[in-house]
């Protein structure tokens, strides 16, 4: 008599095999999306810095207080301030907001120089 079918250890070793994948590949598909989300920063900050470098252009120099700049981003992952320390010079900030990296920043000074503590930079 012929049977057609699987037995039950090779139902099982494709279920391990299966769980292996995935514990690899969910981590991965997560920072994947992170770094995704980085990129929604490094476009803000560049938009602060034309602002900033429009404004200059009009005023000829830097704004002392943020508020004379009027530029709002409505980002979902990030929240952006810019301080100006000095009449020359400036540097916008990307701060995370919510998820396991909340609080992790990503700077761009008035040269274009990108840092800060996030994680994939």
């Amino acid at each position: 008599m012929s049977r057609k079918g699987f037995t039950l250890v090779e139902v099982l070793i494709v279920v391990i095999i299966i769980g292996i994948l995935a514990a690899i590949g969910v981590p991965q598909f997560a920072n994947s999306i992170e770094k995704a989300k980085g990129g929604e920063a490094r476009a803000g900050l560049g938009h602060l810095q034309t602002g900033e470098k429009v404004y200059f252009a009009e005023n000829e120099y830097y704004t002392t207080t943020p508020a004379d700049l009027d530029i709002t981003l409505s980002q979902r992952f990030w929240a952006f301030s810019i301080s100006t320390p000095t009449s020359t010079t400036y540097t916008a900030t990307a701060t995370r907001s919510g998820g396991t990296r909340a609080g992790q920043t990503i700077t761009m000074d008035s040269v274009g120089t990108v840092a800060g503590n996030w994680e994939f930079l």
